[in-house]
């Protein structure tokens, strides 16, 4: 804990020192040292110093924050129960197993739910009175 909040101060410094720099724009990036066809950047903290030190506690406050919740994270995974993983299931067995082989189905025939007309004996018998 102690170094991230020396680390923070030496932001804080650096970022003072940053100030007094100078800044070229080179195309579309930024950069500390001139480059061809690169034009100066006026890149100075408009900060007071209170607003650049209230800075400086918010992010402070925000780390100690983190750092916390980081932590109370941690005791949870480690307390957490593990993972149950279900798996695909095996094919169900059937209920009732047929120790004989089935029957082979009758054939099936459609009708129109009508009776059957009987056939005509007349035409039998006139073929046969022909003959």
């Amino acid at each position: 804990m102690p170094q991230k909040l020396i680390l923070i101060a030496a932001l804080a410094l650096a970022a003072q020192a940053a100030a007094a720099q100078t800044v070229w724009r080179c195309g579309s990036s930024y950069s500390q040292q001139p480059c061809p066809g690169g034009t100066e950047v006026a890149a100075s903290d408009k900060r007071t110093p209170a607003e650049a030190t209230r800075s400086s506690s918010v992010a402070q406050a925000d780390m100690r924050l983190a750092d916390k919740m980081e932590r109370e994270r941690l005791a949870r995974e480690k307390n957490a129960p593990k993972a149950l993983v279900i798996g695909p299931q095996p094919p169900a067995k059937p209920a009732v197993e047929h120790p004989q082989p089935l029957k082979k189905p009758e054939q099936f025939v459609a009708t129109s739910g009508k009776p059957k007309a009987k056939a005509k004996p007349k035409a039998k018998a006139q073929k046969k009175a022909a003959s």
